[in-house]
């Protein structure tokens, strides 16, 4: 794990006052990278075994009850349990809004790599020239790349 990680992480744990000395986080560095190959041999043992090539969030999270780290399994089971939960919600609401998209004729999966066109025709989207706006020789002006980002 890179230092700077560990230090990030140290941090947020002591004081704001409290200084961390280089001894301290190569230590904390050695013991992280440690114990992340140790989790991750077991897991990936248990892969062969079942002769698999993919290590998944089951596996480490059971080479970790197998190596005894029993206090950490079952909230990271729960957390899990929830994040497959919400990424199943994210991943139907995706499904739904581009199917209502694509009936509405706002979303042409073929232009833009899949972004919205402009309903209204400004020009902000397809880059077809066919939408009445004035879009520019590359069909992008008034495109804001970043705009999902905001």
């Amino acid at each position: 794990m890179p230092i700077a990680n560990v230090i990030r992480i140290m941090r947020r744990i002591l004081p704001a006052h409290a200084k961390i000395s280089d001894d301290a986080k190569e230590t904390i560095q050695e013991c992280v990278s440690e114990y992340i190959s140790f989790v991750t041999g077991e897991a990936n043992e248990r892969c062969q075994r079942e002769q698999r090539k993919t290590v998944t969030a089951d596996d480490v999270i059971w080479a970790m009850g197998k190596l005894g780290f029993d206090s950490y399994v079952e909230p990271l089971s729960r957390f899990l349990a929830r994040y497959r939960e919400t990424e199943g919600d994210r991943a139907s609401y995706r499904g739904d809004h581009l199917q209502q998209q694509q009936q509405q004729g706002m979303y042409d999966g073929g232009v833009l790599n899949g972004y919205y066109r402009d309903p209204f025709g400004s020009g902000s989207g397809s880059g077809s020239g066919e939408d009445g706006g004035g879009t520019s020789q590359n069909g992008m002006s008034g495109f804001d790349l970043y705009s999902h980002y905001k």
